[in-house]
């Protein structure tokens, strides 16, 4: 024996559309979060990739002081400047010969502008920064 489902009320038409219609904000709004945090986590690696970067070409370089310039120019293209990702970089490079062994510290840090980060408006934007350190070769220095 077969049992017949209740026929709908009058007041019941149009729910689903409604039900979809809620359930398609939630979904946009979720996969706008995770591009969000993923479009963070990337520029963020790319900061410190460009810290480590710019640290290593100065360690490396016959002359660490003369190659300041390039190893800024190197930090800015790897980091995205002038992007969303990195609207305004601040670049801060540190020669200690006085440290056993001498090192270079390098402090990349690149402001990200929310607002054209994502697909949602998010306003405001914050700082990422990264730091590397790396021993200066003793072999390539002039002397």
């Amino acid at each position: 024996m077969s049992r017949r489902s209740p026929a709908r009320r009058a007041g019941d038409r149009g729910t689903a559309t409604a039900e979809l219609v809620v359930l398609m904000v939630v979904f946009f709004t979720f996969v706008a979060a995770i591009v969000f945090a993923g479009r963070v986590t990337v520029g963020a690696a790319q900061v410190e990739a460009a810290a480590r970067s710019a640290a290593r070409t100065i360690s490396i370089a016959r002359d660490p002081e003369g190659t300041i310039d390039r190893a800024r120019d190197q930090a800015a293209t790897i980091a995205g400047l002038g992007t969303a990702a990195c609207s305004s970089m601040q670049f801060t490079p540190v020669i200690d010969r006085s440290a056993d062994p001498a090192e270079v510290r390098v402090e990349v840090a690149c402001t990200v502008d929310l607002s054209e980060i994502t697909l949602i408006a998010v306003p405001g934007s914050f700082t990422v920064d990264a730091t590397a350190v790396e021993v200066i070769d003793r072999h390539r220095e002039g002397s």
